[in-house]
């Protein structure tokens, strides 16, 4: 990223129940049913300039008016939202600000919530240099790079969209997402089809972190550049610029209906953040208001995917359950899954295929060392390698066809991750909404992830037991939604292969007869072809010996008479070559020749009478 974006720095106060805190127009600080427990807290703001408003609507009532009881259900010691204060002006020094609120008697609880920042991680060696990225500024059409999002591909390498789309509603029809976070380019060439635009905040000026989420989720399938996991959904975007994270989430809700999503690109310090990078950072849902906005959300149907952070961080260390200073007494630890819930699903990291644009990050599925890790995470998402619209730290190493046609080979971190499990939930919620069947709560998507695709792998440092979850697998998850055409596609691919066995076979037989009938024939064209041969060496091997010999060969006569003067005649001449031979004309002595004349030849007059010759 060109620049560093972040949240604002917040400071939270949670009133007391009892103290039934209002706010007054006008007045920096709400007034209170005992004038008296409420005077002196309105004294310190005004001393610290600072202000005090609800956080999540313009009143107490207001906001006390959509906290529906399965909210309070969801976690009965969580803090009732409409006694969440966010505070406005001079917090440079919070620490004395924080301790001298928690002093005042209607306040329960007060804290500081550190900037919350995009969790992508840094790039690693660039391919080249920004000017020595590929670029092409003409208008021509930008190449396809589908066959590069190699996470669209089947399981277990991907998480099989291809076979998603395959289904009614598959391509994420008539599902609405909604991502936070900061920027985005909404006049990229690939984001014109279904892109809902900035619903609510200002837009930031560097967009390439967000204009590359919205590429993996929704990327228009228009014949080049890049396609999204679920391309037919509405994806809209509210800014983190002017609205604080739990702010931001309420408005969402406000603006979604059951079985649409929520993408929380965002993840802050955590109490083990060293301040080197983004080592200690951790998923939001840790703070109690973000934990307070998420329970708001998924209670009114919404699924909520948020990053789990990339720090590093095991959640299952005991340092999260550590009340920390300033939270309300009721709160308890949310990654720790035997505490109230807020329902959101967690994504961490895992390394894509070995040698993906050949690189290699360790085994396929492994975690990636810079992913939070934990029985509270959920699923896992490509971390690397993912192949998306925009820039990945303000290069576009993919393809530069300037600002509205960047495309990256490299974005990454649980900022790649959550918008590819987005994905997958948009399409078994397309499946499920064209089948007219109950779309899925967050949850009850949670538990799908949970329940299939593909395991995470060991890696030398990073063994499975550090658990980022199972890889989507969406052919996996329609069998679990729709069991009936799950064996009715089981069996018509039996039958299928059962057919391409019998005509393979079929091919195998005509081909064996037609190797049979190929031998014979050939066997039948040697013989007369050896025959010819033979024929015409006979004749060749006469033609060669007949003039050495002296020989001449005799005319073919039609007479049997004439065909033996003719052979009488060559073997002469042959026995005459021979030393001793005898001379003349026959090779019989005139002498031992018997009287015998062409009449003997001859057969009688009057036929055959019997007597001797």
């Amino acid at each position: 990223m060109t620049q560093k974006l972040h949240t604002a720095a917040e400071i939270i106060v949670i009133a007391r129940p009892e103290a039934e805190l209002r706010t007054v127009p006008g007045a920096a600080a709400p007034s209170g049913a005992a004038a008296a427990a409420t005077s002196s807290l309105q004294a310190l703001l005004k001393a610290a300039k600072v202000e005090m408003r609800p956080l999540f609507g313009a009143s107490e009532e207001r906001v006390a008016a959509w906290v529906s009881p399965s909210v309070r259900a969801a976690a009965p010691e969580h803090p009732d939202p409409a006694t969440f204060y966010s505070l406005s002006g001079d917090l440079k020094n919070h620490q004395k600000l924080i301790d001298s609120l928690l002093a005042e008697p209607s306040v329960l609880g007060a804290y500081y919530k550190p900037p919350g920042e995009p969790p992508e991680m840094d790039r690693g060696a660039l391919r080249g240099t920004p000017d020595a990225a590929p670029q092409d500024l003409s208008p021509t059409v930008t190449p396809d790079f589908n066959t590069r999002q190699g996470y669209l591909d089947a399981a277990p390498g991907g998480i099989d969209a291809r076979f998603g789309w395959t289904k009614p509603g598959g391509r994420g029809d008539n599902v609405r997402i909604i991502d936070l976070e900061w920027g985005w380019n909404f006049s990229h060439e690939d984001l014109l089809a279904n892109c809902g635009g900035l619903l609510d905040g200002s837009n930031a000026a560097d967009t390439d972190h967000g204009t590359a989420v919205i590429g993996v989720i929704g990327g228009d399938d228009n014949g080049f550049g890049v396609i999204g996991i679920a391309p037919n959904a509405r994806v809209s975007t509210i800014s983190f610029v002017t609205n604080s994270s739990a702010l931001a989430i309420r408005k969402a809700a406000d603006r979604l209906q059951p079985g649409d999503i929520i993408l929380l690109e965002i993840h802050r310090p955590g109490p083990r953040a060293t301040g080197a990078g983004q080592m200690g950072y951790i998923g939001i849902e840790w703070w109690p208001d973000d934990f307070a906005a998420i329970v708001y959300a998924t209670s009114r149907g919404i699924v909520v995917v948020e990053a789990a952070g990339n720090g590093s961080q095991n959640l299952d260390d005991p340092v999260y359950s550590t009340l920390p200073a300033g939270f309300p007494a009721g709160w308890r630890n949310p990654f720790n899954r035997s505490n109230p819930q807020c329902g959101a699903i967690l994504v961490g990291a895992g390394a894509p295929p070995p040698g993906t644009h050949g690189r290699n990050f360790g085994a396929d599925r492994s975690r990636l060392d810079f992913s939070n890790y934990g029985s509270a995470v959920d699923v896992q998402g490509w971390g690397r390698e993912v192949t998306s619209t925009g820039r990945s730290w303000g290069v576009a190493d993919l393809y530069n066809g300037g600002g509205n046609a960047w495309y990256t080979d490299q974005f990454s971190g649980t900022s790649s991750a959550s918008p590819i499990v987005v994905g997958a939930v948009a399409v078994m919620q397309g499946w499920l909404r064209a089948a007219g069947k109950t779309l899925l709560t967050s949850v009850a998507a949670r538990d799908a992830l949970r329940a299939t695709g593909s395991p995470q792998q060991n890696e030398p440092g990073r063994p499975a037991t550090q658990r980022i979850g199972n890889r989507p697998d969406l052919r996996g998850l329609h069998g679990r939604l729709f069991p009936k055409l799950a064996i009715k596609d089981a069996k018509d691919r039996i039958k299928d292969t059962k057919e391409i066995k019998e005509k393979d076979s079929l091919k195998d037989r005509i081909k064996d007869v037609k190797e049979k009938d190929t031998k014979e024939v050939l066997k039948e064209r040697i013989k007369e072809q050896v025959k010819e041969v033979k024929e015409k060496d006979r004749k060749d091997v006469v033609e060669v010996l007949i003039p050495p010999l002296g020989l001449q060969r005799a005319p073919e006569q039609p007479g049997l008479q004439d065909r033996v003067d003719a052979l009488e005649a060559a073997l002469s001449g042959l026995l005459g070559t021979m030393p001793g031979a005898a001379s003349g004309a026959h090779f019989i002595d005139p002498s031992l020749r018997p009287d015998v004349g062409a009449a003997a030849f001859d057969p009688p007059a009057g036929g055959d009478d019997g007597s001797q010759r």
